[in-house]
């Protein structure tokens, strides 16, 4: 089952977050979920195991509208299933219940970046419909 992130779900949202590779505190993703849960321009969608209904996975995402485009997007920030249930469809229901939501906004397009280390994952999205059209590099600078 698919469904809108809530609170209670932080534990299972940390873990993820950590089998994405990004390391997070169950205190520290509280306080992120807390003021994402409040952002409407936000969405979390998680996926429950079918058997026990533990949260395996997620989706995180932010409408995106940019001066230099007319376009409105939703933009992918983190997209994630456990290791132990990958292959079993949750990744693509994850990804469908975000373009049901895009549709239904008026937004025109889901944009997601993905590490060029991350080849079956590239897999994945090009077997969902996703065409990598753009290479970057990422930039960051700690302050």
């Amino acid at each position: 089952m698919i469904r809108a992130a809530e609170l209670r779900d932080v534990a299972d949202l940390a873990r993820l977050s950590g089998v994405l590779g990004y390391p997070i505190s169950e205190t520290d993703a509280l306080s992120a979920l807390t003021e994402t849960l409040a952002d409407k321009t936000h969405l979390i969608f998680v996926a429950e195991a079918e058997n026990d209904g533990r949260v395996c996975g997620f989706i995180e995402a932010e409408r995106y509208h940019a001066v230099y485009s007319k376009e409105l997007l939703f933009n992918v920030l983190g997209l994630v299933v456990d290791t132990d249930k990958q292959g079993q469809g949750l990744g693509g229901a994850l990804l469908r219940k975000l373009e049901a939501e895009a549709r239904a906004c008026g937004i025109s397009a889901i944009r997601l970046n993905s590490g060029e280390q991350r080849l079956e994952a590239h897999q994945f999205y090009a077997a969902q419909g996703y065409v990598s059209n753009h290479s970057q590099k990422r930039f960051i600078k700690k302050l």
